[in-house]
Formats: C-alpha cells, sequence, structure tokens
C-alpha cells in the first residue's frame, strides 16, 4: 500500500463517519420533535448552527489535525499498513468521542435535550467533512 493510498482511505473515512454523524443526527431530531416536542424554529436554529459552525470548526480546527496526520502519513517509511492511516493515540480519541457520543444521547435531558445533540452530532459531521479536504489536497 503506497502513501497516496493511505491518504486517499483516510479522507474516505472522514467523510464517511461526518456523513454517518449527520445522519444519526437526523434521526435525533425526528426523536427531538416526537418526543420531547421540540418546536420546528429550534430545530432549524439548531441545524443551521451545527451546519455554520462545523464548517468553521472544520476549516480552522480539525483541518490542522489533518493535516498533521496527513504529514505523518508522508513520513511513513514503506511497507505500509492498513492500521498506519491514523496514529495510535488518535485510535484512543476515536473510542473516547464514541463513548461522549454516547454518553451525550444518554444524558441529552441535561444539556437541552435531543435537539441540542443532534446540532453537536451534525456540527461534528460537518466539521470532519470540511477537514477532509486535506486528504484530497495533492502534495
Amino acid at each position: 500500500m503506497d502513501k497516496q493510498r493511505l491518504l486517499q482511505i483516510a479522507g474516505f473515512i472522514w467523510v464517511t463517519v461526518g456523513g454517518l454523524l449527520i445522519y444519526r443526527g437526523s434521526g435525533l431530531y425526528q426523536l427531538a420533535s416526537q418526543e420531547q416536542s421540540s418546536s420546528n424554529q429550534s430545530i432549524i436554529i439548531s441545524i443551521v448552527l451545527g451546519i455554520i459552525i462545523g464548517i468553521i470548526k472544520g476549516t480552522f480546527v480539525l483541518s490542522k489535525t489533518a493535516l498533521r496526520n496527513r504529514n505523518r502519513i508522508d513520513q511513513l517509511i514503506p511497507p505500509l499498513k492498513i492500521y498506519n492511516i491514523f496514529s495510535g493515540p488518535f485510535y484512543g480519541l476515536i473510542a473516547g468521542m464514541m463513548l461522549l457520543g454516547f454518553l451525550l444521547r444518554e444524558f441529552n435531558s441535561y444539556i437541552g435535550g435531543y435537539v441540542v445533540v443532534a446540532g453537536i452530532y451534525c456540527g461534528i459531521g460537518m466539521a470532519l467533512i470540511a477537514a477532509s479536504r486535506v486528504y484530497w489536497k495533492k502534495s
């Protein structure tokens, strides 16, 4: 496996996970409406804020993380394996983020309900998609 292939797979993972988070967030918006009687206005505000904040976070914060990972991949010495896509500590961060997502859903009523959690999910999804562009750029 070559470095360019690792970069393509990493970008695909970021876009896929971002899309899945947005999809999951849309389901949480349905729960917010059906189970918590969230108004359409609060859902629209949450969607808009999630998109805007997500794009900003992806452009200015997560893109730096993606760039560090891209530079790390560029420094790797062959032979390369699929698990070289991310560094060891990054896999721990992924597990921590999954745990945080579970906790947000489980304790959503303490932070404003599903409408807030859905906005967070959509925002992080948009941020991942926006930051993935780092992986698609030619060196």
